[in-house]
């Protein structure tokens, strides 16, 4: 009887790992960088673009709110990297241009990425990203901002939401740059 309870109880914890997965449960994966960023060159300084941290809330699983207090984290679409390390990369890529001028960077730029999630009623998804930029190699702030870009999505949908995400990365980059040529 104790070796039929021992098979059974160790059938019961292996779980799911034993079961196939039911039908149409694959994980989809997302990404904010779109083909068409590319690195822009003239008048913003130099820059290098730092580690970025992000609320925990924002992992790898996409974040939609269902209502005024209830959130809903996605377990079959998730992001490909979570926000922090693709707003980065997105940056970098934004800015990759005027590192061809050569030299030093002028500045860095690091943040933290406040809310990126989809809001259903609302049918807009927000990224908000608050910026600190320090003149290179100083370390003296520049100046700090909280950048909040609401994007209108036609569909409820992930693909929509990883395209408007990017949409407004994309707007907050351009935000960035503009108050980089002006501290210049």
């Amino acid at each position: 009887m104790s070796r039929f309870i021992f098979a059974v109880l160790t059938v019961f914890l292996a779980g799911c790992s034993i079961f196939p997965k039911p039908e149409g449960t694959a994980v989809n994966y997302f990404d904010i960088q779109p083909a068409s960023v590319t690195a822009q060159t003239g008048t913003a300084p130099k820059i290098m673009i730092l580690p970025f941290q992000t609320e925990s809330t924002y992992g790898s699983r996409m974040v939609f709110k269902v209502n005024e207090h209830q959130v809903k984290f996605d377990e079959f679409n998730r992001w490909a990297a979570p926000p922090d390390e693709m707003v980065r990369a997105l940056l970098s890529t934004y800015f990759s241009g005027n590192k061809e001028q050569g030299g030093q960077p002028e500045f860095t730029i690091e943040g933290d990425i406040l809310k990126f999630c989809c809001d259903l009623p609302d049918k807009t998804v927000t990224v908000t990203i608050a910026i600190v930029c320090r003149e290179y190699p100083s370390q003296r702030i520049a100046w700090r901002e909280v950048f909040t870009r609401n994007v209108k999505i036609e569909q409820e949908t992930a693909g929509a939401f990883a395209a408007a995400a990017s949409r407004g990365t994309v707007e907050i980059a351009e935000a960035i740059r503009g108050r980089l040529t002006a501290v210049k």
